[in-house]
């Protein structure tokens, strides 16, 4: 069993959360919780700042007044009156001081939980492992533009929750590697990030924006994606850019994979709009294949057809592993699938999720 703590920015709170291979994870944020942590957070960064407190000394204790009277009836002048008032910059870092220290307080883990370093976030390294003499390989790419389900199909032909999918756009966010073998053969396929359209460059981050096209140079074979919905409902600027740039300046060969054909009515429209993008690109091999990845629709034909394209070589992982990304960051997948699955417009994308302490056990 594996656990998990994560803590969640809220304004009065600090929220636990288990993640199990069952996936029992409970989750709740609101708008306004997160807003007022944003602002609390401005607001102290403001006051440290300005919260450089002078170096004080206390005033010198002053010498007894003179007075007639007997000594034994004289008083010391207390501590209290010897120092000087506190300035207001003084008075907000000790404040600070203190609201820290209730924090560490509060978030102070148990000694049994091992801190979620960046070491136990890398990708798994298996070393020599066992394979046969005959083995092929065939390392897939899968390129399109955001929400067109190449983290759905990657789950359908891998057989395991890899990607994280939801209804939202950009989930997924970086090149995520996955791998099904099937005898002596074996396929290692490429989830990448949507390709963002000009317009969306500025409000995605560069890593997200370039992912998909540092990605091409690992692979020897590309899978083209298309949502078959919007490319007869809605515009399709993206989808352009993209086959205008593979025809310019792409070489690798490619299967054309038009999905979600389960929402669309007029399939006349559909075949003409596919064969638009597939007159564009003269690397396409063989006819398009229409699938619903969602509804498990022509998955089995598409990976038959993948197999074909194996070569002999070493495999890069086992044969029972599904994913080389490690176990830590799988957890961090699945509560940050819970995110964009609970809200909607742009807070998933700007929540901060920090994993605090990791434990494995048998």
């Amino acid at each position: 069993m594996k656990s998990l703590l994560v803590r969640i920015a809220k304004p009065h709170s600090v929220r636990v959360l288990h993640a199990t291979q069952h996936r029992s994870i409970h989750a709740s944020a609101t708008s306004s919780a997160v807003l007022g942590r944003i602002r609390q957070v401005l607001d102290q960064a403001r006051l440290e700042h300005k919260a450089r407190p002078e170096k004080t000394q206390d005033a010198a204790p002053s010498d007894p007044p003179a007075t007639d009277q007997p000594a034994k009836n004289h008083k010391e002048p207390s501590d209290a009156t010897n120092k000087k008032p506190k300035s207001t910059q003084e008075l907000l870092y000790e404040s600070r001081v203190q609201q820290r220290a209730k924090q560490k307080e509060h978030l102070r883990m148990p000694q049994e939980y091992w801190p979620a370093d960046a070491m136990l976030r890398m990708p798994k390294v298996f070393g020599k492992f066992p394979q046969p003499d005959d083995a092929e390989v065939a390392k897939i790419v899968l390129i399109g533009a955001a929400n067109a389900g190449k983290s759905t199909l990657v789950n359908r032909l891998t057989g395991a929750e890899v990607s994280i999918v939801s209804r939202q756009p950009q989930t997924t966010r970086t090149r995520i590697m996955a791998s099904s073998t099937v005898g002596n053969k074996q396929l290692v396929f490429l989830d990448t990030p949507g390709i963002v359209s000009r317009a969306g460059l500025r409000r995605i981050a560069r890593g997200t924006v370039t992912a998909p096209w540092l990605t091409l140079a690992e692979a020897s074979f590309a899978v083209l994606m298309l949502d078959a919905y919007k490319i007869t409902e809605k515009a399709t600027f993206v989808e352009d850019g993209l086959f205008d740039h593979f025809s310019r300046a792409k070489t690798i060969p490619a299967f054309l994979v038009v999905n979600k054909v389960d929402l669309i009515t007029d399939q006349e429209k559909l075949r003409s709009r596919v064969k638009h993008y597939y007159d564009q690109y003269p690397k396409i091999v063989g006819e398009p294949i229409y699938i619903s990845a969602m509804n498990n629709v022509g998955i089995d034909d598409l990976k038959t057809k993948l197999l074909g394209l194996t070569k002999k070589g070493d495999w890069e992982v086992p044969a029972h592993v599904t994913s080389d990304m490690s176990d830590l960051t799988r957890v961090e997948e699945i509560i940050r699938a819970e995110w964009f699955e609970l809200m909607d417009s742009y807070m998933p994308y700007v929540i901060t999720q920090r994993n605090v302490c990791w434990e494995e056990s048998n």
